[in-house]
């Protein structure tokens, strides 16, 4: 019997691989609505989980600054906790960068839906943020006490990916009474010297 080596063979066989199938697939489907984009997350462990978002382009003017934002109308899991609605805002992040919003995200938080577990707290634990400095620290201590939050704690609120620049919101009164005297003072030089021209 003669034996031949694959090396010397013209058409040497396939090696066999065995790829991973992967453990979230991705489907894009095509949006009825004008620059409005769908993307659809499924789990392939069979358990039928999968989570849904719809966002947009859109620009936001923070703190006297307006840049492209990537604007998350929806986002659904069903079921919820099973780490998928958590792959689907680092797949936004990942998005945002490809359609031009630099990785920037932003979304309503809205308690209305799940009104005993809203979730405020998930995409604070994320690293979004709202633009007051109380909220965001009122979120951090129901983080840092293992407290679920309900829609009596939190409205529904604009959070921001990266993190945004805060208001502070400590001594506000004398903040705002100083800045209320420096207008009248303004308005009365003004009046004054209308009425002296």
């Amino acid at each position: 019997m003669i034996k031949i080596s694959n090396s010397a063979l013209k058409y040497p066989p396939l090696k066999r691989t065995v790829q991973k199938i992967p453990d979230v697939l991705i489907y894009r489907p095509k949006s009825n609505f004008p620059n409005s984009y769908d993307v659809c997350m499924f789990k392939t462990d069979g358990s039928n989980s999968y989570v849904k978002m719809h966002y947009s382009k859109e620009n936001q003017s923070i703190n006297g600054k307006t840049e492209p934002y990537m604007h998350i109308k929806m986002l659904l899991s069903k079921p919820r906790k099973q780490g998928l609605g958590k792959k689907m805002l680092k797949y936004a992040v990942k998005l945002s960068k490809e359609i031009g919003c630099e990785g920037r995200i932003y979304l309503c938080a809205d308690p209305q839906f799940t009104p005993n577990e809203i979730p405020h707290i998930f995409y604070r634990k994320f690293g979004m943020n709202t633009e007051s400095e109380k909220v965001n620290s009122q979120l951090d201590e129901f983080i840092k006490e293992g407290k679920t939050a309900t829609i009596k704690d939190f409205q529904k609120m604009k959070m921001y990916y990266p993190p945004i620049p805060t208001v502070p919101e400590t001594a506000t009164p004398e903040i705002k009474h100083k800045h209320k005297k420096f207008f009248l003072d303004m308005i009365k030089k003004l009046f004054n010297k209308k009425k002296t021209d």
